[in-house]
């Protein structure tokens, strides 16, 4: 992996922060560059414009100043050039030189004349223009940049010049520039820390959130969060804490639930245990007492050990229907061998025969077709419980309908009733009070990942509605 891809990868996994910082370093840098060379090129602009309109000025007063002198044939000492060049305005800086004929320096306001300072070529080409000029220019000696400014002395054959280092002029511009510099990489360290100090607040309640939400396990104890920070942070932890409110609400809902299912499950094998020992068991003590009293009398007295014989087949029928009906509780063969819709048009004629004012109706839409065991189990159950409900706890309905619809990828049951409405339609409440049928369905909706529903007003049908989703590949068959 090159340099740029594991840097690359090291941002891309940093922490928000890092990563938020490193994305505004180079915008800034890059602007706070482009900013400063901008200005770089401006300010140069505009000091060559001014110093080029500032020293042409110049050297047109200076040889207006000099033009008597040298008409009179009497060349300036360098001391009495400095003067005139000051009396003109000439930086102290710039030297001054006097160019004869031939592109010659013939007098300088330095102690030396220099004639290397800028080639005859450059100086005539500078003589060309008649009037004040300057340019500039790259001194052939020190091969630095210098500011030329030359003019025709009037009623002569010379010309003065005036040569300024153009980084002694530059040089209050480069402080400047060093100043802007500074100032721009202050601002930018600044801009840097404020966005710090922003993310700060921002990544300190998403901390705060991350580490409740990972405190947040089964059994803890949780306390809602703070809201504060920007409003986006205030939503999400807002929405945190009503999540985990509910969370905690269906988990303690679960524990009773699961307490009570654990007191039913005794219940009702205490139920089971009372009722082999009340019946079955009785039974088949009495049968094995009437073995051996037939075996006694079968030599002694015939037709009282086929009276025996006759009292034990009965005794026996009785005991299997007994242990039929038990069986048929525990899990239903119609169920297993012809199929949901079978099954429940048994469990609404069981309710026809339960009560003669009662009317049971059963009604199924859709393609009938064979499910998973597992859900035709579930659906199943739902139905017998919410039956079972009406005939404990709604004496007054009259009429009852169960509705099977066959979706496309879905299946709903519907059971309504003309009796008395729920007091409650809020199942935690049921669960409190050690009623666990309704709950029994909601969850058996929520482990197929369905929906469990109660419509019960008053002077309207009580409907319980049970709605959960299939994939085609849960399908055994359709039935014909």
């Amino acid at each position: 992996m090159s340099e740029s891809e594991q840097f690359t990868n090291d941002l891309t996994t940093a922490p928000i922060r890092t990563q938020l910082l490193w994305s505004t370093l180079f915008p800034l840098v890059l602007f706070g560059l482009l900013s400063t060379l901008v200005i770089a090129i401006v300010l140069r602009q505009l000091s060559l414009d001014l110093v080029t309109q500032r020293n042409t000025a110049q050297v047109q007063v200076l040889a207006s100043s000099l033009s008597q002198g040298l008409i009179d044939g009497i060349l300036p000492a360098p001391q009495e050039l400095r003067s005139e060049a000051q009396t003109a305005g000439v930086n102290s800086i710039a030297a001054v030189f006097i160019i004869g004929g031939q592109g010659l320096a013939v007098g300088s306001s330095r102690m030396t004349v220099d004639q290397n300072l800028l080639s005859a070529d450059e100086f005539n080409q500078l003589s060309q223009n008649l009037a004040p000029t300057s340019k500039l220019m790259q001194s052939s000696s020190t091969n630095d940049e210098a500011m030329v400014s030359i003019a025709v002395i009037p009623g002569t054959k010379y010309s003065v010049v005036i040569v300024e280092p153009w980084a002694a002029i530059m040089l209050p511009a480069s402080n400047y520039q060093a100043l802007l510099a500074g100032l721009t990489i202050l601002g930018i360290v600044l801009s840097l820390a404020t966005l710090s100090l922003a993310i700060g607040r921002i990544i300190q309640p998403i901390q705060v959130l991350a580490e409740n939400a990972a405190g947040a396990v089964p059994g803890s104890i949780f306390h809602p969060i703070k809201v504060y920070g920007p409003q986006e942070i205030r939503t999400l932890i807002d929405a945190f804490d009503q999540m985990v409110i509910r969370l905690a609400e269906q988990q303690s809902a679960l524990r009773q639930y699961s307490h009570q299912a654990l007191l039913s499950q005794e219940e009702e094998r205490q139920r089971l245990s009372h009722e082999l020992h009340d019946s079955t068991l009785q039974d088949l003590v009495g049968l094995s007492q009437r073995v051996e009293l037939c075996q006694n009398e079968i030599n002694i007295d015939p037709n009282l050990a086929r009276a025996r014989l006759d009292e034990i087949h009965n005794l026996l029928n009785r005991t299997l229907d007994d242990v039929r009906r038990i069986s048929i509780a525990l899990r239903p063969p119609v169920l297993e061998d012809f199929g949901l819709t079978v099954a429940i048009d048994a469990l609404c004629k069981e309710m026809n025969q339960y009560k003669s004012t009662l009317k049971s109706e059963f009604v199924v839409t859709g393609k009938s077709r064979r499910l998973d065991a597992d859900l035709e189990l579930a659906v199943y159950r739902v139905v017998q419980e919410a039956l079972t409900n009406i005939r404990k706890h709604v004496a007054d309905t009259t009429q009852v309908k169960v509705e099977l619809v066959f979706g496309e990828k879905e299946i709903l049951a519907r059971i309504s009733n003309n009796g008395s409405a729920f007091a409650s339609q809020n199942i935690r409440d049921y669960v409190r009070s050690g009623h666990l049928g309704l709950a029994g369905m909601d969850e058996r909706a929520r482990l197929f990942g369905g929906e469990f529903n109660i419509s019960s007003n008053p002077g309207e049908n009580t409907i319980v509605s049970i709605k959960l989703p299939y994939e085609q590949d849960t399908l055994i068959h359709s039935v014909v």
